[in-house]
């Protein structure tokens, strides 16, 4: 059975696994030119421990976590307020393990050197035929598979092209997060400093193993229209809503146009 998996993020990648592990015939299309290597910290707990070890990678995501040791909670002068443990402040409990979801990605790909890739790319039009699915790609060409799945995210290319657009399902919340590479002028190592004030915050970190920090900005702008595809007006709307924030965050904000994975 021939199955395309719209999307190479955690979900795309470990269900290509299964598939092949099982007999399938897997296809993954990624709109991005290549894997996508950055990203926030994310948890692994529970059921999906269990994944792991199925997978025999348990090992090698624990080896790549991000075994954070602190963090350390300042006001927009740089002035300490608050210390908390890497437990406390990344929520982890027992055997959770916490890994930057870009390093989860690459760790998951590993698994399946010969399932398909198409990168660059992405799905246009699904025909339902009798016993098979006509794909219309953007810049391939047609191809018929047995199943599509649709594992392309919270803005689901899948999900719009079968039902239609997200707007008649969603409720935007106006939240926004971005993360992206900076050096590690701070000398950094496994912690992470916050600011933090009503609508917005900042932070920057530096995980075991990595050369440098990360940066990242959270914030709530409801009514600024954010287009999801259009690097250049999202740094921008970042710029503003910092704007005049003290601490790190000119600085931060200056290494941005920069970075290679924002």
């Amino acid at each position: 059975m021939r199955i395309l998996i719209s999307g190479a993020g955690v979900a795309g990648l470990t269900v290509a696994y299964w598939l092949k592990h099982h007999g399938f015939t897997p296809t993954v299309i990624e709109r991005a030119p290549s894997l996508l290597i950055g990203g926030y910290k994310i948890d692994v707990r529970g059921k999906a421990l269990q994944v792991l070890q199925r997978m025999g990678i348990y090992d090698s995501v624990v080896a790549a976590g991000t075994d954070m040791q602190g963090a350390l909670l300042v006001d927009s002068a740089g002035n300490v307020i608050n210390k908390m443990s890497g437990d406390a402040f990344g929520h982890r409990v027992g055997e959770d393990v916490e890994i930057i979801r870009g390093n989860l990605c690459q760790i998951l790909k590993d698994q399946i050197p010969d399932v398909e890739f198409i990168f660059g790319d992405s799905i246009q039009q699904l025909t339902q035929l009798n016993n098979e699915i006509e794909v219309k790609f953007i810049k391939n060409q047609s191809r018929n598979f047995d199943l599509i799945i649709g594992a392309d995210g919270l803005h689901s290319n899948v999900r719009k092209i079968i039902f239609g657009d997200e707007s008649k399902f969603s409720r935007e919340l106006g939240l926004y997060l971005c993360v992206y590479t900076v050096p590690n002028y701070l000398n950094l190592d496994r912690v992470e400093i916050q600011f933090t004030e009503f609508g917005r915050m900042a932070a920057v970190w530096r995980t075991r193993g990595e050369k440098n920090m990360r940066a990242c900005f959270g914030f709530s702008a409801p009514s600024i229209p954010v287009n999801l595809h259009d690097r250049l007006q999202q740094q921008q709307i970042v710029q503003a809503v910092n704007k005049g924030i003290g601490w790190e965050v000119p600085r931060l904000l200056e290494k941005m146009p920069d970075a290679e994975d924002f």
